[in-house]
């Protein structure tokens, strides 16, 4: 079985647990401190794969670690780590916010630019992606790359939207080659 579908089963099993007893928002948070150590611990992620230390220590670093956070996902590390599966948290944390987004139609989008976009321009970002989604909120990152040389680039919902300057350069490129 793969990475993602292990992690995405234990996320659902959390979800569904969050939304059954109403603590949806509590639970996000804590997968939000969980995805944050993740990306900047990698030591963190290195210690949940290593097969050097016992189920024991994993389990009481975890406690230790996430004191603060609710018993449900107290209990699904514990039981992650009883089954041996704790080199997938940082995934199912993964696969946890994406359930999150999608149930309360959360969009992330990345736009690339050459230059730092003014207010009104991301309000029209917004305003379209909010028209080719059915997207609530929109969660946006911005990206300055000056190789763009100019025009942007949208990415949202598996979907790129690529307007800039260097790509017209490259299908005129590939025009003349095949001309």
């Amino acid at each position: 079985m793969s990475d993602f579908r292990i992690a995405s089963r234990y996320a659902k099993a959390l979800f569904d647990r969050a939304v059954e007893t109403s603590t949806l928002d509590v639970i996000k948070k804590d997968i939000d401190h969980l995805c944050l150590m993740a990306n900047e611990s990698r030591e963190f992620v290195l210690f949940l794969q290593s097969p050097l230390y016992k189920k024991s220590i994993k389990q009481n670093a975890l406690k230790t670690l996430f004191a603060s956070a609710n018993e449900t996902t107290q209990s699904l590390y514990h039981l992650m780590t009883e089954k041996f599966r704790e080199a997938y948290i940082p995934a199912m944390g993964d696969a946890f916010i994406g359930m999150y987004n999608k149930h309360n139609q959360i969009v992330k989008v990345t736009v690339v630019s050459a230059v730092t976009l003014d207010k009104n321009t991301i309000g029209e970002i917004e305003n379209y992606v909010k028209a080719n989604s059915n997207a609530k909120t929109i969660q946006m990152t911005q990206e300055i790359k000056p190789s763009v040389i100019g025009g942007l680039t949208i990415e949202f919902g598996g979907k790129i939207y690529d307007n800039t300057v260097s790509n017209q350069i490259r299908k005129i490129k590939k025009e003349l080659q095949l001309a």
